[in-house]
């Protein structure tokens, strides 16, 4: 469960923001993950739980945004996204579009904190 592993990730990388602003105590972090990326969304809300206990933010509520799969099909010189299931074919023409332009990323958004 690597889930684990990318919760200990964002935690670090909430925690150094948030002391170097002198925030200390974060209530919600929003984060985008892609359709690709691996990440199981249930697996991470339950690890960022665990993760962020006895920390500036423990109890806080972990916000995840999924991000769809977007292809480049060249013949058809736009983005679209595949029909599930179907990989990487283009819905338009039915061709291999095998230039991803989103679903593989993970990003940390925003940061909530008290008033």
């Amino acid at each position: 469960m690597h889930e684990v592993t990318v919760a200990l990730s964002l935690l670090e990388g909430v925690e150094t923001f948030a002391r170097a602003q002198g925030i200390e105590r974060v209530t919600r972090v929003n984060v985008r993950i892609g359709a690709l990326s691996g990440i199981v969304r249930d697996a991470l809300l339950f690890s960022w739980d665990v993760a962020s206990a006895e920390t500036l933010a423990a109890g806080s509520e972990l916000s995840v945004e999924e991000i769809a799969l977007t292809v480049y099909c060249e013949r058809c010189e736009s983005e679209r996204a595949p029909v599930p299931g179907s990989g990487l074919l283009c819905p338009a023409c039915g061709l291999p579009a095998p230039r991803i332009v989103s679903g593989r990323e993970m990003h940390l958004v925003s940061l909530e904190v008290p008033e």
